[in-house]
């Protein structure tokens, strides 16, 4: 199976099928090295900060961690949103966002080295998705506090997973803001669409294989908000790889092309066998998107829904 690691280190991730399901165990409450950065007086009465990881382990930091290896681009994102991105020591190779973590180091977030990341003497590692070869537990042997998230599957996911990176860096209150800013404008995003019962049918594309994504899985959350059906639901899989006779039968009325960094077009998708009687390729409504499009839990997200928004809706959208 041909994975599309272009989405940055979420979405493609879960192709693999070990996301989630990685737990080596260890000790189940691990403590954050003390920071000898000063703190606000308002981030120090936070502290103690006691949460849980994705695989249920407990960790405690006293103080805010000052030396964070970031193994996936949204957590160096989410990082800088809540003012904590100083803290950042080492990035995932596929950091892009924001301008200012050019400068910082990258690491393999998909496949990590525990010599590579001890080097930075981190009191956080945060990783995402899956596990390659028990990095969690090969680190926490190792006293570095390790945090394993999944990628969200829905919005309030995200909502979760930015307040949970925020609370252990002591920047509860800037998410609070950021978390109600998102909600506000993903909510003036739908309110648009109170007078559309039932939206175009869409089939989202990760790769020519026919890869896309289904039922509880990010996009099928996102294209609910939207009103648009999924043709993928029927497969009852979050991330299925559809036949091409199924797809020409779920007749989609919109494609959505997350695989263009890997050479599909519309006309490719367009000269398929049997394609031309789809109505996205009947009514050119094939539509290429950049690859990390909904694959990353940030603040962005806004972008990525009001894209799709404009996408499905051109006469609501203009």
């Amino acid at each position: 199976m041909r994975i599309v690691y272009v989405l940055a280190g979420l979405l493609a991730v879960l192709f693999v099928a070990a996301c989630g399901d990685d737990d080596d165990g260890g000790d189940p409450t691990q403590t954050g090295a003390a920071s000898t950065a000063p703190a606000t007086t308002a981030a120090a009465a936070a502290f103690p900060v006691t949460v849980a990881d994705d695989n249920g382990i407990g960790f405690t930091f006293a103080e805010a961690p000052d030396a964070i290896v970031a193994l996936a681009p949204s957590f160096v994102e989410v990082l800088y949103a809540v003012g904590a991105g100083e803290s950042i020591v080492a990035a995932d190779e596929n950091t892009d966002y924001p301008p200012e973590a050019a400068d910082i180091p990258r690491v393999s977030g998909f496949s990590p080295s525990v010599e590579a990341i001890a080097a930075y003497e981190p009191d956080l590692v945060l990783m995402c998705c899956f596990d390659p070869g028990g990095l969690q537990g090969s680190l926490t042997a190792l006293d570095i506090p390790t945090m394993f998230f999944d990628s969200p599957a829905t919005v309030d996911g995200v909502y979760e997973q930015i307040e949970t990176i925020a609370e252990v860096v002591g920047s509860s209150e800037e998410a609070a803001t950021i978390v109600a800013d998102m909600q506000s404008d993903i909510d003036g995003i739908i309110s648009q669409l109170d007078a559309v019962e039932e939206g175009p049918s869409v089939f989202h594309e990760y790769d020519a294989e026919l890869f896309t994504a289904g039922p509880g899985s990010f996009p099928d959350d996102v294209y609910g908000l939207l009103k648009a059906p999924n043709v993928a639901d029927s497969t009852g899989e979050p991330f299925p790889q559809m036949s091409n006779e199924a797809v020409i039968a779920a007749a989609p009325a919109v494609i959505i092309l997350a695989d263009g960094d890997f050479g599909v077009t519309p006309e490719s998708v367009a000269a398929r066998p049997g394609w031309d009687a789809i109505p996205a390729v009947q009514t050119d409504r094939i539509y290429p998107v950049n690859g990390a499009l909904l694959s990353r839990p940030t603040p962005r997200l806004v972008n990525d829904i009001q894209t799709l928004a404009e996408l499905l809706y051109p006469e609501i959208f203009s």
